[in-house]
């Protein structure tokens, strides 16, 4: 039984061990929680009864010390694996520092991000973690200040199409339906943000996406919920380390899950997009010289 994605269908990987370099060390066997691999006879074998079979994570192939296995399907070749690099990383305190460095940048130089940065925050954003291989994520991007802005008013008229859904009738028919959370959410947040949105557009403003040079939206299909939020996370410290600002721009993606079919043809998103997730990027226009401290709510030990 094979575990399914947008991107592969019900294909499995493909397992391939060359046993002249295998030394049945066990270490892929450990490594492989589906437990598509077992070793019988002191030899290494692909399990007839795997959990699911194969998913392409890779794992026994980057274990393994002898170069023994390959996993192909799924997305993967073996021109997609590397030998890991260990020089050079940043310890705790250089990775904390730049975390800290990074703040939601809104204000922008008028200064386009060129290609190879754009290609870079991609590349790095690629490598975020998924909640099953190969990543489900698309992602949209809008490349210049003009199209940020088109895209924006687009939405606008999108809005404008809905705001009768927040208007005080349909909100008290709905209440009865609503958590009281959702509800204050809606009325206190919602509604404003809806009603400012639509002010601002006929000021010819643009404080959805800010006219950033850069955006990209992070969507997600068949994949986990997490996942487009992890790829936007990602991107945004791939940013910082490249001298850009950026900010998460979550007011988008919950108009598009179930609304929106002409927006999204477009845009070239899909028509049942799940979760979702825009991050604008740029050149600052303000320089920082103050952190601020963060903390969770709550930690418990238990």
């Amino acid at each position: 039984m094979s575990v399914a994605t947008s991107r592969t269908g019900t294909e499995n990987a493909s397992i391939l061990i060359d046993h002249s370099k295998c030394t049945v060390c066990g270490l892929c066997v450990k490594v492989c929680k589906d437990f598509s691999l077992v070793i019988e006879d002191k030899t290494l074998k692909v399990s007839p009864k795997p959990l699911f079979g194969c998913i392409g994570c890779g794992q026994c192939v980057a274990v393994c010390p002898h170069d023994a296995i390959m996993v192909e399907g799924r997305t993967l070749s073996p021109e997609d694996y590397a030998p890991l690099k260990r020089d050079d990383l940043p310890d705790y305190n250089q990775l904390y520092q730049l975390l800290l460095n990074r703040r939601s940048v809104r204000d922008f130089k008028n200064r386009p991000v060129e290609q190879e940065v754009i290609d870079k925050i991609l590349s790095l954003a690629s490598t975020a973690p998924m909640g099953l291989p190969p990543s489900d994520v698309g992602v949209m991007v809008l490349n210049t200040k003009e199209k940020v802005r088109q895209f924006s008013y687009d939405f606008f008229d999108l809005l404008d199409r809905m705001k009768w859904m927040v208007s005080p009738l349909p909100m008290s028919l709905m209440r009865p339906f609503m958590s009281k959370d959702n509800y204050l959410m809606f009325k206190s947040f919602v509604v404003p943000l809806v009603e400012f949105f639509a002010e601002s557009r006929k000021r010819d403003e643009n404080y959805l996406l800010y006219d950033a040079p850069l955006a990209m939206m992070f969507y997600g299909n068949m994949s986990d919920p997490a996942d487009p939020y992890i790829a936007a996370t990602y991107a945004t410290l791939a940013a910082e380390s490249l001298g850009l600002g950026a900010c998460m721009i979550g007011s988008v993606g919950p108009f598009l899950k179930n609304t929106g079919k002409d927006f999204k043809q477009k845009y070239g998103l899909p028509a049942k997009m799940n979760d979702s997730i825009i991050v604008i990027f740029g050149y600052p226009q303000m320089k920082y010289s103050k952190t601020v401290k963060r903390s969770f709510a709550k930690v418990d030990y238990f």
